[in-house]
C-alpha cells in the first residue's frame, strides 16, 4: 500500500513539475506548481515527517502559491502583452534536466546508498524552537517583505 501511495505522490510531483515548466498559460503553470508542491507534502507524510508535510502545505501550497497566483492575476493585466513561453534554448534546459534526472536515478539506485538513521524528533524540535525563538525576527521580516511586495504589485497594476 505504501508503494502505491509513493508512486501516486511521485506521479503528482512529476506531472505537476512538468506542467509548471511546459504550460504556456502562466496561471495554469502556477496551478500545476501547486499540485507538485502538494505531492511533495504527500511524500513527506509517507516518510513519517508529519511536521514537514504540514509546513509544506501551510507555507508553500498555502501562502507562497497564493502569493504567486495573486501576483500573476494582478500583473498580467498590467503587462498587457503575452510573452513567448517557449524559448529558443529549450533544448539546453531539457538536456540539463534529463542529465540531472539520470544522475538522481543513478544515486537512488546505487547499492552504496543507505538512508541515515538520525533521530527526526530532535531535529524538528530544534527547528520549531529556532522559528519561534532565535530566528523569530528574520521570519517575521520575510513576511513583512512579502506583504510589502504584494502591496507594491497591486499599486503598480491598478488602473489609473
Amino acid at each position: 500500500m505504501a508503494k502505491v501511495a509513493f508512486i501516486a505522490c511521485a506521479l503528482v510531483v512529476l506531472l505537476g513539475g512538468l506542467g509548471a515548466v511546459a504550460l504556456r498559460n502562466v496561471f495554469h503553470a502556477a496551478l500545476a506548481m501547486v499540485f507538485a508542491l502538494a505531492g511533495v507534502a504527500g511524500l513527506y507524510a509517507l516518510l513519517s515527517a508529519g511536521y514537514l508535510a504540514v509546513v509544506q502545505i501551510l507555507i508553500y501550497v498555502g501562502a507562497i502559491s497564493v502569493l504567486i497566483i495573486m501576483a500573476i492575476m494582478v500583473s498580467e493585466r498590467f503587462m498587457g502583452r503575452r510573452l513567448v513561453s517557449l524559448q529558443p534554448q529549450w533544448w539546453v534546459a531539457a538536456l540539463a534536466s534529463g542529465g540531472l534526472a539520470l544522475l538522481f536515478v543513478y544515486i537512488g539506485t546505487s547499492p552504496r546508498w543507505t538512508p541515515g538513521n538520525a533521530p527526526a524528533g530532535d531535529l524538528i524540535q530544534a527547528l520549531g524552537q529556532g522559528l519561534v525563538g532565535k530566528y523569530l525576527l528574520p521570519f517575521e521580516l520575510v513576511s513583512v517583505v512579502l506583504v510589502g511586495s504584494l502591496i507594491g504589485a497591486i499599486y503598480l497594476a491598478r488602473e489609473r
